[in-house]
């Protein structure tokens, strides 16, 4: 991991015992987490006449931490000599902070101070944010709905099944939004399935999209309902909008919309069939739309399993924030499982949902693939195909296209024998600038 580290001394006179005062350093730009710890001559050793150790306490330093714009994000007194910080999750006693660039403050409380004062050590590392690989599902239902897991459930099970992330979208409802989760190694997303007789829509990232209920009746209140959530932050997709029970029946060209859901869990293949060609028209004519999948999951079935299909999306860190701002962009693929298979598209820094130029040079990576399964490698004017052979297990490509709007990619695997090769990975494209 890219990892910066700063060392910082400050002296305490003895005439400073008693008092707070701030020790200022800069956060530079990019920053995933921050540790800080710190170091002083607590303790006194003494033999004594009967040979027993004594150990007294000569001096107590305070530790604090105030954000930018002197933001107070908690403290520890001295009970910690080390502290973490990240967006999701701190250290006890420290609020979750966005660790954002620009000064920051150690608060140094000098409680007990010995005579001749002392030297007070500080060690700061910020780990730098990297594009890494994550896995999840982006449609999920819990108690709070019509599921049959809590939000903690659901999050360890996601975890078991190597999922890194997970967006509960309980029908109409963003309370479970506000529950304290807190599973190591997943991030859970806050969300809503914005539920109606005429569309259902997923609205990701922010605890409460909207103020008001979420009834209305015409198609302008759809428009304000939806312009209110984007207005808070939210990324709007509209979910499984050629289903014949609960598709997108206001017109997907009438709404304003981030991203369309066209790989559903719980459908029938033909329905998401339906969308794909959808989505290849519309790229056809130049338009970029990211897509996703999610397993729309309530309980356990055969047409309901966690994590089928699963968004693998790249994003600069585990945050919310990144991994939403990742899927808006369309740096993601979709999976069946996340056990693959899985893709790396590269043009020096750009990546799947990115603009390259004519003749660009793309590098392309399969890896967990198995025998017989069909490489796709798709442009509007054209597909080539790859069949892998025994043995193959990843394969790495090189490709250059002059002419085409976008290169996109897919998978296809004969999942039983006599049934016909079934896609079991989509890609967001990587566009050209025509």
């Amino acid at each position: 991991m890219n990892m910066i580290s700063i060392t910082l001394e400050r002296f305490i006179q003895k005439e400073e015992e008693g008092t707070y005062f701030l020790l200022p350093f800069e956060v530079p730009e990019e920053v995933e987490r921050m540790d800080i710890s710190y170091e002083y001559v607590r303790f006194a050793t003494c033999q004594r006449v009967d040979g027993s150790i004594l150990q007294e306490e000569i001096n107590i330093v305070d530790l604090g931490l105030n954000g930018p714009s002197g933001t107070y994000i908690g403290s520890s007194g001295a009970d910690r000599s080390n502290i973490y910080i990240t967006s999701d999750k701190s250290s006890q006693g420290f609020a979750p902070q966005d660790t954002k660039a620009g000064e920051w403050s150690i608060i140094v409380g000098a409680y007990k101070i010995q005579e001749g004062g002392l030297f007070v050590t500080y060690h700061i590392t910020f780990t730098k944010k990297e594009l890494r690989l994550l896995k999840g599902d982006t449609h999920m239902h819990t108690l709070g709905s019509d599921g049959t897991y809590s939000v903690a459930g659901i999050a360890q099970l996601g975890h078991k099944l190597g999922l890194d992330y997970i967006i509960i979208t309980d029908h109409n409802n963003y309370a479970h939004n506000f529950q304290t989760v807190d599973t190591e190694g997943i991030t859970v997303i806050p969300g809503t399935e914005w539920t109606h007789y005429k569309g259902h829509a997923g609205i990701w990232g922010v605890k409460k999209p909207f103020e008001n209920a979420f009834c209305v009746n015409s198609l302008a209140e759809v428009k304000e309902k939806l312009s209110e959530a984007k207005g808070n932050g939210a990324m709007i997709v509209l979910n499984h909008p050629f289903c014949p029970n609960c598709g997108w029946k206001w017109g997907i060209e009438n709404v304003e919309y981030d991203a369309v859901e066209i790989w559903n869990g719980g459908l029938p293949i033909s329905y998401n069939i339906s969308c794909m060609e959808w989505w290849e028209e519309q790229l056809r004519k130049g338009r970029k739309i990211p897509v996703v999948g999610g397993s729309d999951f309530h309980r356990h079935d055969v047409a309901s399993l966690v994590g089928m299909p699963s968004t693998c999306v790249y994003a600069m860190s585990n945050t919310k924030e990144d991994i939403i701002e990742a899927l808006r962009q369309g740096h993601s693929y979709i999976t069946m499982s996340a056990k693959g298979p899985d893709l790396s598209v590269t043009c020096g820094d750009r990546i799947l949902g990115d603009i390259i130029e004519a003749g660009d040079e793309i590098k392309i990576h399969f890896w967990d693939l198995h025998q017989q399964d069909k490489i796709c490698l798709i442009t509007d004017t054209g597909m080539e195909e790859i069949l892998c052979e025994p043995g193959l297990r990843e394969i790495e490509l090189i490709r250059k296209y002059d002419n085409v709007k976008y290169c996109r990619f897919e998978v296809h695997r004969i999942l039983a024998p006599g049934l016909p090769p079934m896609k079991i990975l989509l890609s967001n494209p990587i566009y050209y600038d025509k």
